[in-house]
């Protein structure tokens, strides 16, 4: 496999860390350095733990190392976890559309589901997200220039995300038509939509060799290109994951020893 797949997977890993950094930078003051280790753990564990395991673990390491009150800083995270719903959604709805319509692939050779369904479904999240901007004063407390940056964060990182993924399959597929890799994106976008479903990579790993054989092609480097990025991201989880727990092992123990060796002296004195 080409090493570009390896440089734009790093890419992928990291957007989502580090865009959370300049997030909750606006309101949250703390820097980079020691932001980004939190922030890939609170991936981490959302993404291997359980749904939103990663703010609580964010709003107890928030609450512990930072000067803001805990009311304070569950808002930020609950107006961060609402815009980010919001923009993903709409970004999703118009993705899809657009991927669906430059596709060769109908959904209902693979989903048996009349049409209108597929409307009445679109008009509920048209209603939905109409709702939530009428009514965002009373849902989100934070001032409206905030959450517009905030959204545009969110906003960049999803199309920078979606773009760096279709490239790193067209890096190893190369004679693939950039239709097809639309086409996954497409499925992608509704499977990762799903909510309370648990291993979205292998059902959206699953649709994918399904589709191919409408597609006519290679379900094998299909195959390989998908289970070669789940993997290697559990394989990062784990390795950072165990690297920033021994990190934090060791801060603990110097800060534990530097206490004792304060408090002997003291007592000594």
């Amino acid at each position: 496999m080409t090493p570009w797949f390896y440089v734009l997977f790093l890419f992928l890993y990291f957007a989502l860390p580090v865009s959370e950094q300049f997030i909750y930078g606006t309101s949250l003051n703390f820097s980079f350095k020691k932001g980004l280790p939190v922030f890939i753990q609170k991936k981490i564990y959302n993404a291997d733990v359980l749904g939103y395991s990663g703010e609580a673990y964010f709003f107890i390491w928030a609450k512990n190392n930072l000067k803001e009150s805990s009311g304070y800083i569950f808002g930020v995270i609950k107006d961060n976890n609402i815009i980010s719903s919001i923009t993903s959604t709409l970004v999703a709805a118009v993705l899809l559309s657009v991927f669906l319509y430059v596709s060769q692939l109908n959904l209902q050779q693979i989903i048996e589901v009349d049409r209108e369904y597929f409307y009445y479904g679109a008009l509920a999240v048209v209603l939905i997200l109409a709702s939530l901007i009428y009514f965002r004063h009373y849902i989100i407390t934070m001032s409206s220039g905030m959450a517009s940056k905030i959204f545009g964060i969110h906003l960049a990182r999803l199309l920078f995300v979606y773009s760096v993924e279709i490239i790193q399959w067209m890096v190893v597929m190369p004679e693939v038509p950039l239709y097809i890799w639309f086409t996954y994106m497409g499925i992608k976008i509704i499977s990762t939509r799903i909510p309370f479903l648990p291993s979205r990579d292998l059902l959206f790993i699953g649709a994918s060799l399904e589709i191919s054989k409408f597609l006519n092609i290679s379900g094998a480097g299909i195959a390989g290109i998908l289970l070669a990025s789940n993997v290697l991201t559990k394989l990062m989880n784990l390795g950072l994951y165990s690297f920033l727990a021994f990190k934090g092992s060791l801060i603990k123990k110097e800060e534990t020893d530097s206490t004792q060796k304060a408090t002997s002296e003291g007592d000594s004195g």
